[in-house]
């Protein structure tokens, strides 16, 4: 996926595997911690806490009581570049580690109203990314900082249909916030820096449901729907004769997920659940920026693969104080090939091992806490944009942390 700022639709298409986010592409798949303790296998039919309202509301009806959560989840990339040939510009470093760590934070509320109906409501940031290369790196023509935040509020709700069946239904609200900066050498001289930003609101819905096949296991389908933006704002260029400031525009679907999971109760101590979701990013075909006067007009194709992740995940009851967890993942890359491969999301499949546990502090107090390592094999980059390339490869890997709170009521 090629990503040049002054020929480049892409700019409203950044997100992660660079830094901030680590579901495929650039979602952000860590809006769970106890689902981070199981690499996330099956949370559309976990239903053990409030983040049930991201992944499946129909869950709210099967918590007991009401609660809030708290969570940070800590990300810390290794993201790598090893220059390989790159004709242009021929001078620059590989200036090491581009990830940047990146904190981000969930909120979730849930409450039962009575025994077949319930709220909630979530804070998540499901998009993001923060990267920063040396503005002297082999690079630079293609990208120096890119710096995208997502902020999504999702009321839900959930009921009862029969004795086995639960529906749950949420809309989201979300803001998009967008920085982006290179050098370029089109305005009458070298390595002049280029700088967009802009935002956008735009809304969306998620929906589910549960089946309880028998005590023991259940199966959950959930749906979270794409959300369209029009992202707004302004592209600044500094030239020999002065500084070129335009109004910029683009849009942007991010796309919906699709998730089957089930759950399985081995016994009183043991449970097994595992999952495959698909996120359409297919409608990354063709990305496109207008400017006034038209220093950032262009259009591109990107020609990005849906992308399938599966998942299994254990818990362990050990005690009445303590749970314990642990799960693999596959996560599937878009990205098609090492020419549409980016310096900005130079993503690939990605291995995930994690483990995690659960400590009931007092009657209504819960912390969680989980750990993932992601294994990634050495993504290529061949971008170009016709007049300079850039050549090589990253040595890419990741280790997540998270944090949660959970106060019961």
């Amino acid at each position: 996926m090629k990503l040049n700022i002054l020929k480049a639709p892409s700019f409203l298409l950044l997100s992660t595997m660079s830094s901030a986010s680590f579901g495929a592409g650039f979602a952000i798949i860590e809006q769970s911690v106890t689902g981070l303790g199981r690499a996330f296998a099956g949370s559309a039919a976990a239903a053990e806490d409030g983040s049930t309202v991201f992944f499946n509301p129909a869950g709210l009806v099967y918590l007991k009581q009401a609660e809030m959560d708290f969570a940070l989840n800590y990300i810390a990339p290794n993201t790598e570049f090893n220059n390989d040939g790159t004709s242009s510009p021929a001078n620059g470093g590989d200036y090491g580690d581009a990830g940047n760590n990146a904190v981000v934070p969930n909120f979730y509320f849930a409450k039962p109203l009575n025994d077949k109906v319930a709220i909630g409501f979530g804070v998540t940031a499901p998009f993001g990314l923060v990267t920063e290369y040396n503005e002297n790196w082999v690079g630079r023509y293609f990208a120096v900082k890119s710096d995208l935040k997502t902020i999504n509020f999702n009321p839900s709700i959930a009921f009862k249909a029969t004795d086995k069946l639960s529906i749950g239904f949420g809309v989201s609200a979300e803001y998009i916030d967008l920085t982006l900066s290179q050098m370029t050498d089109r305005f009458g001289a070298p390595d002049r820096k280029v700088k967009l930003e802009a935002d956008d609101w735009g809304y969306g819905y998620n929906l589910g449901i549960m089946y309880q096949m028998t005590p023991e296991t259940r199966l959950a389908l959930a749906y979270r729907s794409k959300i369209s933006h029009t992202l707004k704002g302004e592209g600044k260029v500094t030239i020999p004769t002065g500084e070129i400031e335009q109004n910029i525009q683009g849009d942007v679907d991010l796309p919906e997920t699709l998730s089957l999971a089930i759950h399985h109760q081995l016994n009183d101590k043991w449970s097994v659940m595992a999952d495959a979701t698909m996120t359409r990013w297919s409608r990354f075909e063709e990305l496109a920026i207008e400017s006034d006067g038209g220093a950032f007009t262009d259009t591109k194709a990107e020609d990005w693969d849906n992308s399938m992740r599966y998942g299994i995940g254990l818990n362990y009851q050990y005690s009445d104080k303590w749970q314990f967890r642990t799960g693999i993942a596959y996560d599937e890359t878009p990205v098609p090939n090492a020419e549409r491969r980016t310096a900005r999301i130079p993503d690939n499949n990605r291995k995930w091992l994690a483990i995690g546990a659960t400590y009931n502090y007092s009657d209504n107090l819960v912390i969680d806490a989980g750990y993932a390592h992601l294994f990634a094999s050495n993504p290529s980059i061949r971008e170009s944009d016709g007049s300079h390339s850039l050549n090589g490869d990253y040595d890419v890997s990741v280790d997540l942390l998270g944090v949660q709170l959970r106060w019961l009521m």
